[in-house]
């Protein structure tokens, strides 16, 4: 575990560095911090609804009013999802490295292709709306592909994981 000097001294270095920050990781190896520590190291510093208000402004200072934006890799390169991150809590004995957190959807453009074999785009929601039983396990894919998306790109650039809730 950090001791609360470790994760004074690593605040000092990002807010001189910048953060959210894409080199975090990389900064927190060059001056020897554990980021496997850092929400505990926070909690012992500012507490648990300090560390739901960093949480919360970390990701609000990466995803702006619109959400975090998730590149869905589709075939014409231009599939994408906003997906909004809600911090709800930070609980050691749930993920010492992740806020808990719930979600919501943005806008969003996931090309589908019907029984006819007709392409169109539409939004999450609908794509949610028009699944069927039988379309469940590959909507469930999709869905934990963009939080793991959402959460590879939360780490890198603010050090801590998220807890889907």
């Amino acid at each position: 575990m950090n001791n609360t000097i470790s994760t004074k001294s690593f605040l000092k270095v990002l807010e001189k560095v910048g953060y959210p920050n894409s080199s975090i990781v990389s900064i927190a190896n060059a001056v020897s911090y554990d980021l496997d520590g850092f929400l505990y190291g926070l909690r012992a510093l500012i507490g648990d609804s300090g560390v739901k208000d960093f949480c919360d402004d970390a990701i609000y200072k990466l995803s702006g009013d619109e959400g975090l934006k998730i590149d869905l890799d589709g075939p014409n390169g231009d599939e994408f999802v906003y997906i909004h991150i809600y911090p709800i809590f930070y609980d050691e004995d749930e993920s010492e490295n992740d806020i808990i957190c719930n979600s919501g959807w943005g806008k969003s453009k996931i090309l589908s292709t019907d029984e006819d074999g007709k392409e169109e785009y539409l939004t999450i929601e609908e794509v949610i709306n028009n699944t069927d039983m039988g379309g469940w396990a590959e909507l469930d894919e999709l869905i934990d592909h963009i939080k793991d998306k959402a959460s590879n790109i939360v780490y890198q650039n603010c050090g801590f994981g998220l807890w889907w809730q």
